[in-house]
C-alpha cells in the first residue's frame, strides 16, 4: 500500500457564515461624507467596538471566581464571533473594530480569559490581513508560514507540556498500564512511539516493566521524531535507565515528522515478524494532522479489476499500521471538533476549548506557562484560526469520529481494564487536590477513557488491535 499524497488543496476549506451586512455608507464628497461615515461608525454595530463600561472590564481579574470567568468569556465570545461575522462579508472595519474592543480586554500576561483572547485577537488579524493582501505584503506577514517559532522551541515545548499537564500525566498513566496489561506474559515487547511522546512515559514504562512479577520483558521502543538531538538525547538517558534498572532495552531512532511519514519509515520502525516480539503502537495528539491530506489508492473491486479509491492519509496510514499486526494500539487525541466546515463553528469551539487549557497552565510555574501558552498552544490557535486547505493542521475530532475511521481501518476496541481506571482516576483526584483544579475520568461502555477539566472533555484514550 503506497503512502505517496496527492495533495488536495480544497479540502477541509473553511467557509464563513454568511450574516445581513449592515446598511451601505452614502458617497458623499467632502466634509459630508465625512460627517456621514462617522455618523454610520458610531449606529452600525459591525463597525463599532464592543467597548464596554470601565466597570465591566473588572469583571473578570486574576483570580476570578467561577461565575465571573462564564460571564467573561461569554462576553469575550461575542466580541470575536462579532469579529468572524465581520470577516465573513469582507467588512474590514467592522473587524478591526471588534478587534480594537479586544484590545482593552487582552493581554498576553494577566488572567487566562485575557492571555487566550490575546491568541485568538492575533489569529483573527492575520485573517484580516488576507482582506488586505497589500498591507500584509508591507508588514512581512508570512501567511504560508504564521510563525518564526522553531522546532526546537515547539518541541520543547511540547515536552514540557506533556510533562506538566496533569491530563496528560494521567493519560500516559493510562496507555503504560494498557501496554503493561497486554503484554503481562510476552518475553520481547517492541513499542513504537510514532510522535515522540514525553520522555517521563517511556521511564515509568521501563520502571513498571522493571517490577513486572517474573522478570522483565527485553523491550526495544522505537522512537519517531524530526530533531536528531531529541532522539539522541532520548536514546542516551532512556538507556541509562534500563541499564540501572536491569531492564534488556535496544532504542531505534526513526528521523521523521509524522506530516511527512513514507514507506520508508515504516521499514525503519524496525517490525520483525516471526520472533515472537509483541508489537504495540502509540500516537499522542498528532495522528489528526493527517486528515489534512488525501490519498489515491488501488482498491481490488473484482479479481482482475482494481479502483482508485481517495482517502485521507490517516486513514491510509492507519491501514498500514493495522497489516503490522500490533498486539495494540493506544491513540491519545484531543477530545474537541476543530474540524468543522465553517469559521465560525471553528473559532467557537476552540475558544472554550483552549480557555480552559490556558486555566490549566495557573498551575506550573511562570516560565513554563508561558513556553507552552506563547509557543505551542498559541500555534494550535494560530492553525485552527487563520489557516484554511493543505496548511490547515490542527484538525482536531472527537472520539466518535476516530471509532469510525479505526474500524473502517479494521481495528476494535480493547476495553480497559478496570483496576487501570481506578488507578488513573486516582492520579486525577490527587492532581486535582494538590493544584486546586477539577480534574476528571470518565469511562465508556466500549471501555475508552476521557479525561475532564472543570466539566469539560479535553482528551481521550483508546486502545485497540487488529480485527482477526
Amino acid at each position: 500500500m503506497s503512502l505517496e499524497m496527492s495533495s488536495n488543496n480544497n479540502k477541509g476549506k473553511a467557509v464563513v457564515k454568511q450574516e445581513e451586512s449592515s446598511p451601505p455608507v452614502p458617497v458623499v464628497d467632502g466634509e459630508q461624507k465625512i460627517l456621514l461615515v462617522n455618523k454610520v461608525k458610531e449606529e452600525s454595530s459591525p463597525l463599532a467596538p464592543s467597548k464596554p463600561p470601565i466597570a465591566e472590564a473588572a469583571s473578570f481579574p486574576a483570580g476570578s471566581q467561577q461565575h465571573g470567568v462564564v460571564s467573561g468569556s461569554t462576553f469575550l465570545k461575542n466580541i470575536i464571533m462579532k469579529c468572524v461575522a465581520a470577516l465573513g462579508i469582507w467588512n474590514v472595519m467592522g473587524a478591526n473594530a471588534e478587534l480594537q474592543s479586544l484590545s482593552f480586554f487582552a493581554t498576553a500576561i494577566s488572567d487566562p480569559l485575557q492571555r487566550v483572547a490575546f491568541v485568538f485577537a492575533e489569529a483573527l488579524a492575520r485573517r484580516v490581513m488576507w482582506l488586505l493582501p497589500g498591507l500584509g505584503w508591507a508588514m512581512q506577514l508570512q501567511v504560508l508560514q504564521p510563525s518564526a517559532t522553531t522546532p526546537a522551541a515547539i518541541n520543547s515545548a511540547r515536552q514540557s507540556f506533556a510533562a506538566l499537564h496533569p491530563l496528560l500525566c494521567a493519560a500516559a498513566t493510562s496507555a503504560n498500564h494498557a501496554i503493561l496489561e497486554a503484554t503481562v506474559a510476552e518475553s520481547t515487547v517492541h513499542v513504537i512511539d510514532l510522535c515522540g511522546a514525553s520522555l517521563n512515559q517511556w521511564f515509568k514504562l521501563i520502571s513498571l516493566f522493571a517490577a513486572r512479577p517474573g522478570g522483565p520483558p527485553s523491550l526495544r521502543l522505537s522512537v519517531v521524531h524530526e530533531q536528531d538531538e531529541f532522539l539522541s538525547h532520548a536514546a542516551g538517558l532512556l538507556t541509562e535507565e534500563a541499564v540501572h534498572l536491569h531492564v534488556p532495552f535496544a532504542f531505534i531512532p526513526v528521523r521523521s515528522h509524522i506530516d511527512h511519514f513514507s514507506p520508508l519509515n515504516i521499514a525503519a520502525l524496525g517490525v520483525v515478524h516471526g520472533q515472537g516480539d509483541a508489537l504495540v503502537i502509540t500516537s499522542t495528539l498528532q495522528l489528526h494532522r493527517l486528515i489534512t491530506d488525501e490519498v489515491s489508492i488501488e482498491v481490488p473491486v473484482l479479481a482482475d479489476l482494481t479502483a482508485t479509491h481517495q482517502m485521507t492519509k490517516a486513514d491510509v496510514l492507519l491501514r498500514v499500521l493495522r497489516d503490522l499486526r500490533p498486539k495494540l494500539l493506544v491513540l491519545t487525541e484531543q477530545e474537541a471538533d476543530h474540524n468543522g466546515a465553517y469559521l465560525s463553528d471553528r473559532v467557537l469551539n476552540a475558544f472554550d476549548y483552549y480557555s480552559v487549557l490556558f486555566h490549566d497552565t495557573e498551575a506550573v510555574s511562570l516560565v513554563d506557562r508561558v513556553a507552552m501558552e506563547r509557543t505551542l498552544l498559541r500555534e494550535e490557535v494560530m492553525d485552527i484560526v487563520t489557516c484554511d486547505g493543505v496548511l490547515w493542521r490542527e484538525r482536531h475530532e472527537k472520539l466518535a469520529h476516530w471509532t469510525q475511521r479505526m474500524q473502517l481501518a479494521g481495528f476494535e476496541a480493547v476495553p480497559v481494564n478496570t483496576n487501570l481506571l481506578k488507578e488513573t482516576a486516582t492520579l486525577a483526584y490527587q492532581m486535582s487536590i494538590n493544584g486546586g483544579l477539577c480534574y476528571e475520568i470518565r469511562k465508556v461502555d466500549n471501555g475508552h477513557i476521557f479525561l475532564y477539566s472543570r466539566k469539560v472533555p479535553i482528551f481521550s484514550v483508546s486502545t485497540w488491535r487488529p480485527v482477526h
